[in-house]
């Protein structure tokens, strides 16, 4: 369990909050019996068909993760005896599609987090493959998973696991060959695009405006006033914060602070751990926004 954050990285933590209520908790105080975790979909559909080769294997729960609870071998990728080199992560909010391509509606297709395990490599087409997840990671506040659920098999040695096996679509002799050049990869998202018009951080639509104010307490605390200086505090500082984590975390938008403080619970409250208020202060940040700033953070969180 970690450690009850000192006074001093404290004070800093303020940085994030115009209005502060202090409350001293443990990290993983939060639990409860009655707030176990439960495994609500998958991406693909155990059993699925014609899965894309590119595809991420996406799973859905009912509330959010500690993406330090995750172990790199808790989920894995095999078809018959062979075990597929991946990348396991927790998008702590749902900030790309079931499958990891396409298009995000207006709201989070998953309400709670989504452990995404991404292949390093194409899948072979035609054939089957599983992916095998064991429980031993927890929520946010340390709910524990429910392994009453008919999803999770109790194993010989008493362990549970769940699996999701799916076919990847054969190859179409009518389709069209694919273009001799690749396309390039679409540009990262850098801050600039935060602060360009219709970003988050546009001046003009107001957010985070007690950051940017000449005098103030939240300015002193969190300066937003440019690129310039939200970079330098933001990324540059990497103090940690009342989650355990600083405030961006490159490549890592869940073990990122400023991501904890932007989302709230199902009940419209901080997350576990939080202190003060979530922002922004008038009510949750629209989900196309927080995806931006997500993604920004996953693309290195360049200035």
């Amino acid at each position: 369990m970690p450690c009850r954050p000192s006074l001093a990285p404290a004070l800093v933590i303020a940085a994030q909050i115009s209005a502060c209520a202090w409350v001293d908790e443990e990290r993983f105080s939060g639990a409860g019996e009655d707030n176990a975790l439960e495994l609500l979909e998958t991406y693909p559909a155990d059993g699925a068909a014609a899965v894309d080769p590119a595809a991420q294997i996406d799973l859905c729960f009912s509330a959010a993760i500690d993406p330090r609870s995750l172990g790199a071998f808790d989920a894995i990728l095999v078809s018959g005896l062979n075990v597929f080199d991946t990348e396991v992560l927790v998008q702590l909010f749902p900030w790309r599609p079931p499958g990891g391509e396409g298009v995000l509606g207006d709201a989070p297709w998953c309400p709670g987090s989504v452990i995404s395990v991404r292949p390093r490599s194409a899948m072979r087409r035609g054939a089957v493959y599983r992916v095998r997840l064991r429980p031993l990671f927890v929520g946010w506040a340390g709910e524990a998973v429910d392994l009453t659920d008919e999803a999770w098999v109790e194993l010989e040695d008493g362990d549970h696991a769940t699996y999701v096996e799916f076919t990847v679509a054969a190859e179409d002799p009518d389709a069209e060959p694919p273009p001799d050049e690749e396309q390039p990869p679409a540009p990262p998202i850098t801050l600039a695009d935060l602060y360009a018009e219709g970003g988050p951080l546009d001046r003009t639509r107001g957010f985070c405006s007690c950051h940017r104010q000449p005098y103030g307490l939240a300015r002193d605390r969190l300066d937003l006033s440019s690129p310039e200086a939200a970079f330098s505090e933001l990324v540059l500082d990497q103090t940690l914060r009342s989650t355990g984590f600083p405030r961006v975390t490159p490549a890592r938008p869940s073990e990122s602070f400023l991501i904890h403080k932007l989302l709230r619970t199902a009940d419209g409250e901080p997350l576990h751990a939080v202190r003060g208020s979530a922002m922004p202060l008038p009510g949750p940040l629209p989900y196309a926004d927080l995806v931006m700033i997500a993604r920004w953070i996953e693309d290195g969180a360049l200035p």
